[in-house]
């Protein structure tokens, strides 16, 4: 711009591995897409794409474990949730040509 900044068009895509098929592995992709106007030499900070995982884990000794009502004293239980969140920095800079090519 005449003011010295810059606009940006920015994609950005998260690729992950999905869940395997007969077929081959499936790919997820998560994906932004916007634009900007950011100073000459500042930062701008793109997020929105989160991951969630939620995992249920059941340990219990054999036998005792699985008996009726009182099985359950025999038994923990396990409950984790992890949520994560990408962060892209970007600082774009204007390379004037002034010197010579080297």
């Amino acid at each position: 711009t005449p003011e010295g900044n810059i606009i940006l068009d920015l994609d950005v895509n998260k690729d992950s591995r999905g869940e395997s098929t007969t077929q081959g592995v499936a790919i997820d992709t998560k994906h932004i897409k916007t634009q900007v106007l950011v100073e000459n030499g500042g930062t701008v900070v793109i997020g929105g794409i989160f991951e969630m995982e939620e995992t249920n884990q059941e340990n219990k000794i054999p036998v005792l474990g699985d008996v009726p009502v009182v099985g359950n004293l025999f038994k923990n239980r396990t409950k984790e949730s992890t949520k994560r969140e990408m962060l892209v920095f970007i600082t774009p800079k204007v390379i004037t040509d002034r010197g010579p090519v080297r």
